[in-house]
């Protein structure tokens, strides 16, 4: 039985809906119409920002501290003018390949996340452990050895991608391990992934009806969504967050589990 069965069993209609909190990570480009990006700015949502340069028009700084945390995509090194913007609940998010870390921790202003790619070395763990990342996006290129696994365990925000068509072998990993899986929506099997918490990517336009269904049956699950620079995904996006939203306990500084996060306060 598959999770849309089971979600559909448990579920109840939109006006009965209840969820016991909500986090969705919104990627968005600079480019975004400014009112489009303020819609996607709100408690329960993560902002990743994609840029073309190392700075922000202000009225973007401005809107990413609607959110309950954002990373800007940047490029080191980084002058005091890119610096700017990243106050409060807004950090940068650099690649690691090739970057100076010894650097990178001098100018980082402590919310950094970062991009690292294939097995997780005692190397990369070093470089990544210099930098004091608060999120590790981590694609894998298949799925990670035992090593790997209490390697990454380490670091607090991990989400591993890149999985590929090769399940993972549950006895590689060990016990008490928080790593995201990131998985498309599709694909999330009823069981889960041995346990570990899950990154659901989500089409823009995907129906509130079934994101609900899915969260009844994975509610530790977070989710993932790519509008990019489009009006139309943007709008399609908001639209299902705020019915989700509106089926989450409230509390005097916005949703739960938006700004308490579910992995230790960690994006």
């Amino acid at each position: 039985m598959t999770w849309l069965v089971l979600g559909m069993l448990l579920g109840a209609g939109p006006a009965e809906w209840a969820l016991p909190g909500l986090r969705v990570h919104v990627v968005a480009s600079e480019a975004l119409d400014a009112d489009r990006l303020r819609g996607l700015a709100r408690p329960e949502v993560v902002l990743w920002v994609r840029t073309r340069s190392n700075g922000l028009r202000r009225s973007t700084a401005e809107t990413l501290q609607l959110a309950g945390s954002a990373f800007v995509e940047v490029r080191p090194p980084l002058g005091a003018p890119a610096l700017a913007a990243f106050v409060g609940r807004v950090g940068p998010w650099i690649a690691e390949h090739g970057v100076d870390v010894a650097r990178v921790r001098r100018w980082s202003p402590g919310q950094l996340a970062v991009d690292v790619e294939g097995p997780f070395t005692e190397e990369l763990a070093a470089r990544v452990r210099v930098m004091r990342p608060v999120a590790v996006r981590w694609s894998r290129g298949g799925s990670p050895e035992r090593e790997e696994w209490l390697r990454a365990r380490g670091f607090s925000g991990v989400e591993l991608s890149g999985l590929g068509a090769v399940p993972v072998d549950c006895q590689t990993v060990p016990e008490r391990t928080r790593v995201r899986v990131r998985v498309a929506l599709a694909s999330v099997p009823a069981e889960g992934i041995c346990g570990l918490p899950l990154r659901v990517e989500v089409p823009a336009g995907v129906d509130a009806g079934d994101v609900h269904s899915l969260l009844l049956v994975h509610p530790d699950a977070d989710l993932l969504v790519d509008v990019g620079e489009e009006i139309a995904r943007a709008d399609a996006a908001r639209r299902w967050i705020d019915q989700l939203a509106s089926a989450t306990p409230r509390t005097a500084g916005g949703s739960r589990g938006a700004a308490e996060g579910r992995d230790g306060g960690a994006p």
